[in-house]
């Protein structure tokens, strides 16, 4: 119950934020920066907060719904310009994946040791 009253006043804080200075983006995105850098500064997640963020993670899929049937309200738009919405579909997946990859290999070669193919194999029993 703690964590998922401190994962609301995250949303609200920052709700309440960007209403007084009349700054137009999603709330939960400086909920989730000020989340970020909290967990940061904390170097561990409060168990509180991981079981309040568990049930939500594990239903994330149900949180789109919103999102895809708010997509009729925008069908005239999709139907006038369905070549740039493609193209930019495309090409924000490509470069997300490619960053994606290079951040993920960059991160894992740091993590790896640098000796991993001198480490002999385990000797089999004859």
């Amino acid at each position: 119950m703690v964590g998922l009253f401190c994962l609301s006043a995250l949303f609200f804080g920052g709700k309440s934020v960007l209403l007084q200075f009349n700054i137009t983006i999603a709330p939960a995105l400086v909920g989730i920066a000020v989340l970020f850098v909290a967990l940061l500064l904390l170097m561990r997640v409060p168990i509180a907060i991981s079981k309040a963020a568990d049930p939500l993670l594990g239903n994330m899929s149900l949180f789109f719904i919103p999102a895809i049937v708010a997509i009729v309200n925008y069908i005239d738009l999709i139907l006038a310009y369905p070549l740039a919405l493609f193209l930019s579909i495309v090409v924000s997946t490509l470069l997300s994946l490619a960053i994606t990859a290079w951040l993920s290999q960059r991160l894992m070669h740091m993590l790896t040791p640098k000796d991993v193919n001198t480490a002999q194999p385990p000797n089999k029993a004859p």
